[in-house]
């Protein structure tokens, strides 16, 4: 079990009451979770409008979420740079790549609206 007690603009934790009341003078603590709970949100927990809470928020999730496929598109758009090049030497035609060339079109459309929310 861990314990969680606000401290100030703090969030204080310990996996026993009595260390809470040794180390911080706290005698009562404001939530209890499992130590499961408190591992998956990360050991991760703060005030937000006067009341703890434990992990990342949903917008909070989401903009992570959305980084991450940001991220891994622009890294599409990298491994395929090379079509651009080939274009533009003439080693090769915009018909040649049409699927690709859709497919990145489709990739920056997905990472300005990404990035727009």
């Amino acid at each position: 079990m861990v314990y969680l007690a606000k401290k100030g603009n703090e969030v204080i934790h310990h996996t026993s009451k009595q260390a809470m009341l040794e180390m911080d003078g706290i005698t009562k603590a404001d939530m209890e979770i499992s130590d499961e709970e408190f591992e998956k949100a990360g050991c991760f927990a703060r005030i937000i409008d006067g009341k703890i809470v434990v992990g990342k928020t949903k917008a909070e999730l989401k903009a992570a979420a959305n980084a991450d496929r940001i991220e891994f598109l622009k890294a599409q758009l990298a491994e395929t740079d090379y079509i651009a090049a080939k274009i533009a030497e003439g080693s090769a035609t915009a018909a040649d790549y049409a699927e690709k060339i859709a497919q990145r079109k489709a990739w920056r459309k997905e990472i300005s609206e990404l990035e727009s929310a």
